[in-house]
């Protein structure tokens, strides 16, 4: 970013990259002098961010945000938040050195401005997790050393390749600026730096300050004035601000609606769709979601009466389809599964058909926002919780014994033990039982507006799928059976939260195959077997860290009926009762679901567990091939 000559102006367009000449004193290891550049490994959470026109600096907050100045975007308004760039940008963070090939570079999805502060925040494409976000500092003090680091330009190179950092002395500190001066160590600011860290070094570790706001740029290349003193903008008192943005709440639409429907226009893609073809339609904007500030929706996606076996994959637009699936389907099904799914840059998702001809469906629940968003109304977090079942039908656990018929309604209450009072939704996993032909569900908060949309499509015998439903304020949700007599049994695998402050916030990663157990003629799982599948420590999730994952799982093949349990990996065995996912039926294809599950915790006292792992096993008298696909994951709860 090019810094104006005037202490008082705001940071204006970009034309070069790294920080000004001086010397870095009192940084123990990472100290420097002269115009050196930073050693390799140092503050690698350092953003060069770049367009086509301009580049400036910034600092990584949060595994999937950067922050910076609004001069490096000044089209991020109050008005706008939440929307992408005007221009395609990218952030490249964890790389010291440009010419290197390490670290990651991402583009940047959306903007969230600070209301008051020229301050702005940048959502990465994926989330960031080989490099530690800064934390932030406590207030600058008059006469304090603090390091300013930055890719602009330096006093001999109008476009460096290299990070640099000097030391400059804090003169004095009001309500949101820091006024500092780099004269004492030859340190400046220059064209390129703005928006980057100004940081504290406490034990080796750097806490964020304040970002780079205006500055003199004396002993920068090319120019002549000599004064090296900047002002920074506060950031140390933006804790709650970035925190309430950095996280992709959940919004429950007030009622769900149809993004795409083959049957019909909805979505403009009217007709069958044949086996090997991608059908693509528009989100945002659509249905309820928002036109901007949106990174995921979750939605229900059903295969209606293929013409052949044959499953459909979910994804977001413009992106290279993966390798999983989301719905399976026998010819003729009619039958659903949920998922979360990555909005395409485009602002579409697509479905990918794999064979048959079919027709299509994809009702829309709710959406993830990106940050603040003017229209959109208050979110809330995710918690995941041990898999409890909360209501059968069959014996009468936490609802009326029996049957519910067509037409008929069962009301569950959800809150007050594994849900807590207050709670605004429920992931849940449902299975119906008993089914003599095809059907729906549908389900919407006690004795409020009566859902029209299918929550769950099922088929004869017996379908599971994971869930998300809205709850009443007294923790109800009233189930709706649209077809024969059926029985309900209803575990809880997580709930929202009332507010984005608690919970925690979705982290998505790419749609992952991270267990496959056909390939390469592997083994199948036997009966009552069990198979540990490691999450953290790859696949775009740390090595700790992990409170829950969205994961979806499909049985191929099994010789027997049954149900997979699934659980973290924190020392528990499986015990009879273990709330069933997923149910299966000897001889089917396939059968697909979502499911949320916690991570698990290894035990330093009892040497048990292990992080980030989860355990699945096959509860069956048969062999079963499993795939298991990720979609993302859950940090630590945040509590207020």
């Amino acid at each position: 970013m090019r810094f104006t000559r005037t202490r008082r102006a705001r940071v204006s367009a970009v034309v070069a990259a790294a920080l000004g000449a001086g010397m870095i004193g009192g940084v123990a290891a990472n100290a420097v002098s002269g115009s050196t550049p930073v050693p390799a490994g140092s503050y690698l959470f350092t953003a060069k961010i770049q367009n086509e026109l301009a580049s400036c600096t910034g600092a990584l907050v949060d595994p999937s945000w950067v922050i910076t100045t609004t001069g490096c975007f000044p089209e991020a308004t109050q008005a706008n938040s939440g929307r992408a760039p005007d221009r395609p940008t990218t952030v490249t963070v964890g790389r010291t050195d440009l010419t290197g090939s390490g670290g990651h570079v991402l583009a940047v999805t959306a903007l969230v401005p600070h209301a008051t502060r020229d301050v702005v925040l940048a959502q990465l494409a994926q989330p960031v997790t080989t490099v530690a976000p800064v934390a932030l500092g406590s207030v600058a003090l008059g006469g304090e050393q603090l390091v300013a680091a930055g890719f602009g330009r330096t006093a001999t190179e109008w476009v460096p390749t290299r990070l640099h950092a000097g030391t400059f002395t804090v003169q004095n500190v009001t309500a949101g600026s820091v006024a500092i001066d780099g004269a004492a160590t030859g340190a400046t600011l220059c064209r390129g730096d703005a928006g980057g860290p100004l940081l504290r070094e406490v034990a080796g570790t750097p806490t964020l300050v304040a970002l780079h706001g205006s500055s003199w740029q004396g002993g920068c290349l090319a120019e002549t004035e000599t004064r090296r003193t900047a002002i920074e903008v506060r950031v140390d008192d933006l804790g709650d601000w970035i925190h309430a943005s950095t996280a992709d709440d959940y919004v429950a639409l007030p009622a769900s609606g149809t993004l795409l429907d083959t049957r019909t226009d909805t979505g403009g893609a009217k007709g069958l769709k044949a086996g090997g073809s991608t059908t693509t339609f528009r989100v945002l904007g659509t249905a309820g979601v928002p036109a901007y500030g949106v990174s995921a929706v979750l939605v229900d996606v059903a295969a209606i009466s293929p013409t052949a076996t044959t499953h459909l994959t979910a994804f977001p637009g413009g992106t290279p389809q993966p390798a999983t699936s989301t719905v399976n389907a026998h010819k003729g099904d009619i039958i659903s599964a949920t998922q979360v799914v990555r909005v395409g840059a485009d602002g579409t998702l697509s479905v990918y058909t794999n064979s048959g001809d079919t027709h299509i469906m994809v009702d829309v629940h709710g959406y993830f926002r990106a940050g603040s968003v003017e229209a959109s109304p208050a979110g809330g977090g995710f918690v995941a919780v041990p898999h409890r079942r909360v209501a059968d039908t069959r014996d009468g656990t936490g609802t009326t014994k029996g049957t519910v018929p067509s037409g008929g309604t069962r009301t569950i209450a959800l809150t007050g033990g594994t849900i807590p009072v207050g709670a605004t939704g429920a992931l849940l996993d449902i299975a119906v039982v008993g089914a003599t032909g095809p059907g729906y569900l549908r389900a919407y908060p006690t004795g409020g507006p009566v859902e029209t949309r299918s929550l769950l499509d099922y088929v004869s015998g017996i379908t599971s799928q994971g869930v998300a439903v809205k709850l009443s304020a007294n923790g109800q949700v009233t189930i709706e059976n649209r077809g024969p007599a059926v029985h309900l049994v209803i575990s809880v695998q997580g709930y929202v939260t009332a507010t984005a402050r608690t919970g925690a916030g979705l982290r998505l990663t790419p749609p992952t195959r991270v267990l496959n157990t056909t390939a390469d003629q592997g083994v199948a799982v036997p009966a009552n077997g069990t198979v540990a599948v490691q999450l953290s420590g790859a696949n775009g999730i740390p090595s700790a860290g992990l409170a829950g994952a969205i994961v979806n799982l499909a049985v191929v093949k099994p010789t027997g009926t049954g149900f997979l349990a699934v659980k973290p990996d924190s020392g528990a065995a499986f015990v009879s009762g273990d709330p069933s996912v997923l149910n299966f039926t000897a001889g089917q294809h396939a059968r697909a679901s979502m499911v949320v599950v916690q991570g698990g915790k290894f035990d330093p006292v009892r040497r048990v567990g292990q992080d980030g792992r989860i355990l699945i096993k096959n509860v069956s008298g048969g062999t079963i091939h499993l795939l298991v696909d990720l979609h993302g994951w859950f940090g630590p709860a945040r509590i207020g």
